[in-house]
């Protein structure tokens, strides 16, 4: 019984010291406070169009959004505050490549001038943001996203659509 005592606290001992050591310095490690906006929202945009008119969109895909238009949020929306109008646009990405796409690795921003935007996702209203699975070659997908700013109506709005290092703009008004 001494023995497997003794044994048992060998072991917790060695575990101890292999799990502080894991707890070492993090010099060189990615210190970067995490926050990459300017990968999305400060990106310059590669080509700027107006809402209505598809953009192509990295090598094999164009994106096609629809002008803005108003929606009222149900009380289970998340990200919109009381008082900012809330729009919602129709996205259509079409994969004119011979492979899949990833829709998932495309990014939306939007911004009104210097006013505040965030994205809205509304079950309810059936805005459910971006999809998240392949488009097949050939294929086209239709979703829509919503949008909140601190803006009125008529302001500015411009929404920028990211994937890998091509960015694209569409400006317009919200209504």
């Amino acid at each position: 019984m001494k023995k497997r005592t003794l044994a048992l606290v060998a072991v917790a001992g060695l575990s101890s010291l292999i799990i502080t050591g894991c707890g070492k310095s993090s010099d060189g490690s990615n210190n970067t406070s995490g926050n990459e906006t300017n990968l999305t929202e400060n990106a310059e945009a590669s080509a700027t169009t107006d809402f209505g008119s598809s953009l192509k969109i990295g090598t094999n895909a164009t994106i096609l959004l629809t002008a803005p238009a108003a929606f009222k949020p149900t009380v289970f929306a998340s990200n919109y505050l009381q008082g900012w109008t809330a729009n919602k646009v129709e996205v259509t990405i079409t994969n004119n490549g011979s492979a899949a796409l990833e829709t998932s690795s495309i990014a939306f921003a939007s911004k009104s001038g210097a006013n505040v935007c965030t994205d809205i996702l509304d079950g309810d209203n059936g805005i459910n943001g971006a999809p998240t699975k392949s488009l097949a070659a050939g294929a086209s997908e239709t979703f829509i996203i919503g949008v909140g700013c601190d803006a009125k109506a008529g302001d500015p709005l411009e929404i920028t659509a990211t994937i890998g290092s091509d960015v694209v703009s569409v400006k317009g008004n919200l209504a």
